[in-house]
C-alpha cells in the first residue's frame, strides 16, 4: 500500500508539472480561450443544457485546442480559429462524458463525473446537444473539408470506443495490433483532426496532410503514456490485457511516434511556434 501511495504521489507531482507547462503555453498563445469559450457557449439559449455543458468542459488542459492554435500560428494565421478550437474541445469533452458512464468512473479531473451529477439520461441527451453545437460552430467557416475533418474524427472515435468495449468483453488477451487500433481511432484521430484544422485554416493549407500525421503521432504518444500511468495506478485498463512481452514494446512504439512527429515538425516553417510545438512534443514524450 505504501509503495502504491508513493507511486501515485510521484505521478501526481509529474502531472502537475506538465499541466503547469501547458498552462504557460496557453497563456502565451490563447490567453482568452476559457472566457471566449464560455461566452460562445452562453450564446446558445437553453440555460439548463448550457449549464451542464459548462460543467462538462471545466478543468481540462485544452491540449487539443493548443495543438490546433500552435499549428495555425506556425503555418501563418489565416482565418480566426476560435470556432474550430471550441469544436475540438467540445468533441473531446463529449467523448469523456461517454467514457465516464461507460467505465463507471468515480472521478474526472478531480471532479465528480458528469453522469454522477446529472444522471445517465441527461448525460446521453446533452451529448446530442453538444454535437449539434459542434456542427454549428465548425459550419461558421463554410469549408466542407473542415466539417468533414470533424465528421471523420467522430466516426473513428466511436468505432474505437465500440472496439474497446468488445475487447473488454473478451476473456482472452488483447493483441498489440488490436490495442494500437483502439488508441489510434479513439484518441489519436482527434489529435490529428486538431492539427489538420489548424493547418487547413492557416495561410499554408498545403501542410494539411502532414499536420494530421503530426497530430496523430502526438495522440499515440499521449495515450500510451497515459495508459502506462493508469497501469501503475492498477486501474482496469486495456493495456493490462496485453501480454507482458507486448507491453514491453510500447516504449519503442512511443519512441517511433516521437521521431515521426519530429520529422514532420522539421518540414514546417521554423519559427517560435515551431519551437513551442517541439517543446510540447518533448513534454508529452517525457511525461
Amino acid at each position: 500500500m505504501l509503495k502504491n501511495t508513493f507511486l501515485l504521489s510521484l505521478i501526481r507531482c509529474k502531472s502537475m508539472q506538465i499541466e503547469a507547462v501547458f498552462n504557460e503555453m496557453i497563456s502565451n498563445v490563447m490567453p482568452n480561450f476559457d472566457d471566449e469559450f464560455k461566452r460562445v457557449l452562453d450564446s446558445y439559449d437553453n440555460e439548463f443544457l448550457i449549464k451542464m455543458i459548462n460543467y462538462a468542459v471545466g478543468g481540462g488542459k485544452r491540449l487539443r485546442p493548443l495543438i490546433l492554435v500552435l499549428i495555425n500560428k506556425n503555418l501563418g494565421e489565416g482565418l480566426d480559429v476560435s470556432y474550430a478550437s471550441f469544436s475540438i474541445e467540445l468533441m473531446h469533452n463529449l467523448s469523456l462524458i461517454h467514457d465516464d458512464f461507460i467505465d463507471k468512473e468515480e472521478t474526472r479531473r478531480d471532479h465528480v463525473p458528469f453522469y454522477k451529477i446529472y444522471g445517465y439520461d441527461n448525460a446521453l441527451l446533452v451529448t446530442d446537444y453538444i454535437f449539434g453545437v459542434i456542427i454549428d460552430l465548425i459550419n461558421q467557416y463554410k469549408i466542407p473539408e473542415a466539417i468533414n475533418t470533424l465528421a471523420k474524427a467522430s466516426i473513428k472515435m466511436s468505432e474505437g470506443e465500440l472496439e474497446e468495449l468488445a475487447l473488454f468483453n473478451k476473456k482472452e488477451n488483447v493483441s498489440l495490433k488490436e490495442y494500437l487500433h483502439v488508441i489510434n481511432y479513439k484518441t489519436a484521430s482527434l489529435f490529428g483532426a486538431a492539427a489538420k484544422l489548424g493547418a487547413l485554416l492557416s495561410k499554408s493549407p498545403q501542410f494539411t496532410e502532414k499536420a494530421y500525421y503530426f497530430g496523430e503521432n502526438l495522440g499515440i504518444i499521449y495515450q500510451i503514456k497515459d495508459d502506462i500511468k493508469d497501469k501503475k495506478h492498477l486501474f482496469n485498463e486495456l493495456i493490462n490485457r496485453l501480454k507482458p512481452e507486448e507491453q514491453k514494446s510500447l516504449n519503442e512504439i512511443v519512441e517511433k511516434s516521437y521521431n515521426d512527429a519530429l520529422k514532420y515538425l522539421r518540414e514546417f516553417p521554423q519559427n517560435k511556434y515551431n519551437k513551442m510545438l517541439l517543446d510540447l512534443t518533448d513534454l508529452l514524450f517525457k511525461a
